[in-house]
């Protein structure tokens, strides 16, 4: 099946509803609800990291400079990782969200 004949099969549903009037609408804010899913997710992974290292990624990061065991830096950059992701999903979101759908 190709992804135009199943975009109205998969959000015609929600239209008929009366969850919401096209299902261009349907389909925004079903990708907007998984990317703030996406953030929520990232947003509890960087509070994890905050709680295990005591501190924010910037003052740990300066904490670790020229001293970091094998072990700090893989946490270092899974935590690196994990804010460039919540900015890309933010900057993905925003773009969404300003588009005429």
């Amino acid at each position: 099946m190709v992804i135009k004949q199943a975009i109205p099969i998969l959000t015609e549903p929600f239209v008929q509803a009366g969850l919401y009037a096209t299902p261009e609408q349907a389909l925004k804010r079903i990708i907007l609800d998984y990317i703030e899913r996406q953030i929520s997710w990232a947003e509890v992974e960087m509070q994890r990291f905050e709680r295990k290292h005591k501190q924010s990624f910037s003052k740990w990061s300066e904490t670790l400079s020229g001293q970091a065991s094998i072990a700090d830096e893989d946490d270092w950059m899974e935590w690196e990782s994990i804010q460039d992701m919540i900015v890309s999903w933010q900057n993905l979101k925003t773009a969404i969200e300003e588009s005429d759908v």
